[in-house]
């Protein structure tokens, strides 16, 4: 699983678009090693999910189109948090960092975290409908780990801003 996740934290970073590279995430192979990439790690996570949880038949079958509808409200907000790491490392390899855009990439990392909480307290009502109260509390704790062992990785990988 951790090769995954170091995967998927590059990929993250990646998957930025033209500030990060001279391709946009829209075409060429770089594109094509985010979309894949990308791809791969929702099926793991997806595995993970199927495994861990248990899920009856009638579970299964209502839990997954609501768990796709999420992933993908989930995928909009992961999105503006590989922009704003691509940004921050682009900003960082110019020797671009200033205080505003400190003050502007912190601002839009706590938007970003708030954005994920409040998607999880929106769909908690759905999958409480679905699955018993265990099952949705072993979900959660799957998907913070999940992004949890994602952050680590990326914590690796993106340095730190000098302030001097």
């Amino acid at each position: 699983m951790q090769q995954l996740i170091g995967l998927f934290a590059f990929i993250l970073v990646l998957s930025s678009g033209p500030s990060f590279g001279q391709e946009s995430a829209t075409e060429g192979p770089k594109s094509d090693a985010v979309t894949s990439g990308r791809a791969l790690i929702r099926e793991h996570r997806e595995k993970i999910i199927h495994s861990e949880l248990h899920f009856t038949e009638k579970e299964a079958k209502e839990f997954w189109p609501v768990y796709e509808t999420y992933r993908q409200k989930n995928n909009v907000i992961m999105d503006r948090y590989a922009n704003l790491i691509a940004e921050y490392m682009r900003r960082y390899d110019d020797a671009d960092l200033s205080n505003e855009y400190a003050d502007q990439m912190i601002d839009t990392y706590f938007e970003i975290q708030n954005d994920l909480l409040r998607l999880q307290e929106k769909f908690l009502p759905e999958f409480r409908a679905i699955l018993p109260a265990l099952k949705v509390a072993r979900f959660y704790q799957l998907e913070n780990k999940i992004n949890a062992d994602i952050d680590a990785q990326l914590a690796l990988i993106v340095p730190l801003v000098d302030p001097s």
